[in-house]
Order: structure tokens, then C-alpha cells, then sequence
């Protein structure tokens, strides 16, 4: 990080880098989520990135899909790009 960067806008240096990703990158939006099932083996797809805010990153999926099962049980997850 660079000393322009405020620690209260945790999420302004990732808006920078995805607007030069997003100049040069076909879809910068796709993300690796990794979620985990009730036993603990990892689970890995591919979402599509739709919206970033203080509230957290946002990507759409059917509420009755495995990721969704997998979050509702464990919220906890990641996410590459």
C-alpha cells in the first residue's frame, strides 16, 4: 500500500486495480470462490463479480446451489481474482 491510502477505505486499492484490470483483462469480473462442505473439503468454483462495497464483495448464484449450502452452513469463504 501507498501512504495516499487511507486505512479507513479498505477497499479503495482494490478498486484501482480492478479498474486497470478491467482496461485490459476480458472479464476481470470472474473470482475464485472457495467455500468448504460440512466436513471440511474445500469446494472451488468461479463467480462473476457484480458489485464491491463496504458490506463486501457481490456475485449471484441460485440459493438452492451447493455454494449456497456451503455459505449458509459456513459463511466463511475466499476469493482469488
Amino acid at each position: 500500500m501507498t501512504d495516499d491510502i487511507a486505512e479507513d477505505e479498505p477497499l479503495a486499492p482494490f478498486a484501482r486495480w480492478f479498474a486497470l484490470a478491467s482496461e485490459s483483462e476480458t472479464l476481470a469480473e470472474t473470482m475464485t470462490l472457495a467455500t468448504a462442505t460440512p466436513d471440511g473439503v474445500p469446494s472451488i468454483r468461479a463467480v462473476l463479480l457484480k458489485g464491491a462495497d463496504e458490506r463486501g464483495f457481490v456475485f449471484y448464484t441460485n440459493f438452492e446451489s451447493r455454494k449456497a449450502e456451503e455459505l449458509f452452513a459456513n459463511p466463511h469463504a475466499a476469493l482469488c481474482f
